[in-house]
């Protein structure tokens, strides 16, 4: 079924063995991640007074969602030793 004035917002991807951008640019205002296999973190860009992001290892099969509605800006997601699937919305 088509719904009429749809448009494409979901976006879909297995990450394995390396690492992916979410920018501004892409418009995503939410992501969910789940590693499935070896091991793998997510990192975001903000600087908060004089602490910087770190990078939070994702645990096996425990999803990890993150969005308010904004745009998301420079969080990275590394697979470099693992495979995560991700779902990305933009509205």
């Amino acid at each position: 079924m088509v719904i009429p004035n749809s448009i494409d917002n979901v976006f879909t991807y297995v990450l394995t063995n390396g690492i992916f951008d979410i920018i501004s640019d892409y418009g995503v205002t939410a992501v969910a991640m789940k590693l499935v296999a070896g091991a793998a973190t997510y990192k975001g860009s903000l600087k908060l007074g004089s602490v910087d992001s770190t990078a939070i290892p994702l645990t096996m099969n425990d999803p990890v969602t993150i969005g308010q509605g904004l745009a998301i800006d420079r969080l990275t997601i590394d697979a470099s030793a693992g495979t995560v699937y991700i779902i990305c919305r933009r509205q």
